[in-house]
């Protein structure tokens, strides 16, 4: 037991855990924008057993598993508030376990530790404890089948079956996930033709068992629209707030001529248009890519502004300031640190640390939302692959020795 106490993974989890706790008994959870969208799918899945913004109207613009999550704890507790809070707490701090056991079997004990720590104080993750929503488990789920998928020579056809489960529980939160698989299978180029064929098998698993897992949704989907819809039916919207003349990357309102539309319909018109914009402009839609890109990278503030009345409630509206403040300082002490892993990594690994997985992670959920549309949100799938190379960063300065530390810093020594 004494071991255990001085481990200093569960102290970095149990510091994780008071963290949130204390957010948690500060600031109330009152659900606003896609929080209070995500509420209402929940209530009317409890109350009239329909998945949709409205009892009477069945939809799939969303996923449905953060909603599902959230109706299955008022299923059992009622109006409270109670459910989420501790599901998204057990969500963070297995992330932060599954982060470490990635990191240390990338980077190293130290860099591993490093980055469940740069996890668990992730001020935007512990405000994102009072915040129904999809974000903390598709990082858990997208995590955990990593972690299945990466154990190298070990790996059994049973763990990439798991990897896959975990992925197709990541799609039922967001469907972004889909291709994560494929940029693994391209991490293994660097390996070699035998190393690229076991991947490309265990790609091809990963993505049957995904493919088999929310088949059930599908044939939902087919019920409900009359044609088969894989998860959600606003990727045609995401797509043209990014990519449409009005266009600045980030979330707009769609435009009036899509109302009375259908689901199905308005998806595939609006994609359809962000098409042919994209046709007639080609230039603009590879500036504007690179701008989303920048754009995800700039700042980060979202748990602050989806706990707004809580923290206006609780702490007056004088807090919300700083607290965006240390939210978005942080991000960039982390981004920092992440570059530098990255410059290591490629120092230590070559044209290979291209490939590394931690670096495909970070560059397709990049890429994805570079692609269709972009805001602070929206880089929190990369988070984790952020921290594990912020760990190995901070690894390296960890382990040189005292002196040099002090002199990289502007100390002087005799």
């Amino acid at each position: 037991m004494t071991q255990r106490l001085q481990d200093p993974l569960l102290a970095i989890l149990v510091l994780g855990l008071l963290l949130r706790l204390a957010w948690a008994l500060l600031i109330p959870v009152e659900p606003v924008s896609d929080s209070a969208a995500y509420d209402t799918l929940a209530r009317n899945i409890v109350e009239h057993g329909v998945f949709g913004f409205r009892p009477d109207e069945p939809s799939a613009y969303w996923a449905v598993g953060a909603s599902a999550l959230a109706a299955a704890t008022y299923t059992i507790l009622g109006d409270s508030y109670w459910g989420i809070v501790t599901l998204n707490i057990v969500a963070a701090l297995v992330t932060a376990a599954f982060v470490e056991r990635l990191g240390t079997r990338y980077f190293g004990r130290i860099a591993g530790l490093c980055a469940a720590c740069t996890i668990a104080l992730w001020p935007n993750l512990i405000l994102f404890t009072t915040i129904l929503s999809s974000e903390l488990y598709f990082i858990l789920f997208t995590v955990a089948g990593l972690w299945f998928w990466s154990r190298g020579d070990e790996t059994r056809w049973t763990d990439i079956v798991l990897a896959g489960v975990c992925w197709a529980a990541a799609c039922y939160m967001r469907p972004i996930i889909l291709l994560f698989p494929v940029a693994l299978l391209i991490s293994a180029i660097p390996g070699g033709p035998r190393r690229f064929l076991r991947a490309g098998a265990n790609c091809a698993v990963a993505m049957a068992v995904i493919l088999a897992l929310v088949a059930p949704w599908t044939y939902r989907n087919f019920q409900v629209f009359g044609e088969p819809v894989l998860m959600s039916t606003n990727f045609g919207a995401n797509f043209w707030m990014g990519n449409n003349p009005e266009s600045e990357g980030d979330y707009m309102p769609l435009p009036a001529w899509t109302e009375g539309m259908g689901e199905v319909e308005r998806s595939d018109a609006l994609l359809e248009q962000a098409k042919n914009h994209i046709r007639s402009e080609p230039g603009t839609f590879v500036r504007r890519t690179i701008e989303k890109a920048l754009l995800m990278h700039s700042w980060e503030s979202i748990g602050v502004a989806w706990n707004e009345p809580g923290i206006t409630s609780r702490l007056g509206a004088a807090a919300l300031l700083p607290l965006k403040l240390l939210l978005t300082g942080y991000w960039f002490v982390v981004l920092g640190l992440a570059l530098a892993g990255f410059v290591m990594l490629l120092s230590r690994e070559g044209v290979r640390g291209l490939f590394h997985p931690v670096v495909a992670g970070w560059a397709y959920f990049t890429a994805i939302h570079a692609i269709v549309v972009a805001g602070d949100r929206y880089h929190m799938p990369s988070v984790p692959f952020m921290a594990l190379l912020a760990g190995l960063a901070l690894a390296q300065l960890a382990t040189r020795p005292a002196v040099t530390r002090f002199r990289a810093f502007g100390g002087l020594s005799r």
